[in-house]
């Protein structure tokens, strides 16, 4: 593992950031249908890591509410890439779009959730822990 530690998240026409200084302190897949529509994609990767892990954020985000979730999503203007999050359920961390790690890459995700609604073509590594809800 690297002595130090340096991510960075990037949107994807490159104009908003955000670095951490750890590794996620919790990672997974959700299959909701709303991290469906915010990715694009069979399912959403969320990486989250403590608030004070955070070193840098640059450009400018625009934010999108979810009352329901209780979840506050920062957003490139530009390309419209969800970028980062703050939610009421990690009041402590920074949920971080898995995705947007492109280049460093993260470690291997260790769950799924609301895994009810996954797309019967998508295959999970056994070892993973699964969460119907």
């Amino acid at each position: 593992m690297r002595s130090e530690v340096k991510n960075q998240a990037v949107c994807a026409c490159g104009q908003a950031s955000i670095t951490v200084n750890a590794l996620p302190t919790t990672q997974g897949i959700c299959h909701c249908t709303n991290c469906k529509r915010r990715t694009g994609s069979a399912f959403g990767i969320s990486a989250y890591f403590p608030k004070a892990a955070v070193i840098e954020m640059t450009g400018e985000t625009k934010v999108y509410r979810l009352n329901h979730l209780k979840q506050e999503r920062h957003f490139c203007p530009t390309c419209g890439t969800t970028l980062f999050w703050f939610t009421s359920a990690a009041a402590e961390s920074i949920g971080i779009a898995g995705g947007c790690f492109a280049d460093e890459g993260l470690p291997e995700p260790a769950y799924s959730v609301t895994d009810r609604k996954r797309w019967p073509w998508v295959s999970l590594p056994e070892r993973w822990k699964v969460f119907p809800e």
